[in-house]
């Protein structure tokens, strides 16, 4: 298995002390360092391998998001505050997910997961036959957005509009849904109905005749049943 290397930046010793003691459950990951603010977190990437930062937003000199903009290509990172109000600008910063703390360990577990499934994904495209990016960019309000495959819960068909709904926002975006599924990685979204293209990593549960991503449910078109049931069921015990 990768070892993946990453790093907290957090001024509150606590706070630090809980992840530290979240990641001593994975045998996959190192910790590089934990640093109290932004000029030590600068140092360390300067000479480590970091693949992802556990970055807090609120610190004295320089605030998380500050410095994370002051990066030209920043690992990938996890916010961790205790406020709700930044989520917006996380997501439009591009961050992989958000930590409301005190951050459990089931929910810190589910962002390593994350992590592990995103790593996947681009080590799809290594090779003679390399596959999708880890992201895409759509034409939305006249600007062509950056989002992040694994960010996307499902596309919703809207007559010759596709909308993109992610946890932080929605896009719409003038494709068709078939041709948003050309361009998808089929090992990630699955089309369950001709209204919807969903990503597999969300999928809650499933019956015969529907299935449910954040608490929303999807019923199985005629068409789609059969090969939707027969994937998902790969996983069942």
């Amino acid at each position: 298995m990768e070892t993946l290397h990453c790093m907290i930046v957090d001024d509150e010793p606590m706070a630090i002390k809980v992840i530290e003691s979240h990641l001593k459950e994975f045998n996959d990951i190192k910790l590089v360092a934990s640093c109290r603010n932004a000029t030590q977190a600068f140092d360390v990437l300067q000479n480590h391998k970091v693949d992802f930062i556990f970055l807090d937003i609120e610190m004295p000199k320089m605030d998380g998001l500050s410095f994370l903009k002051s990066l030209k290509d920043p690992p990938l990172v996890l916010i961790t505050t205790a406020h709700r109000k930044f989520a917006l600008d996380g997501f439009e910063l591009d961050v992989l997910d958000y930590l409301l703390k005190p951050i459990s360990l089931d929910r810190f577990m589910q962002a390593i997961a994350k992590i592990r499934r995103l790593r996947r994904l681009e080590g799809n495209r290594q090779g003679n036959n390399p596959g999708p990016t880890s992201h895409i960019y759509v034409k939305s309000d006249r600007e062509n957005v950056k989002i992040n495959l694994l960010d996307i819960l499902y596309l919703e068909s809207l007559k010759n509009h596709v909308k993109i709904v992610t946890p932080g926002k929605n896009y719409i975006t003038m494709v068709s849904i078939g041709e948003m599924q050309n361009k998808l990685p089929s090992n990630l979204f699955l089309r369950v109905h001709r209204s919807y293209l969903v990503n597999i990593e969300h999928i809650q549960n499933y019956t015969n005749t529907y299935l449910v991503i954040d608490r929303k449910s999807f019923p199985l078109g005629n068409v789609y049943k059969q090969e939707v049931l027969e994937k998902l069921d790969k996983h069942r015990i």
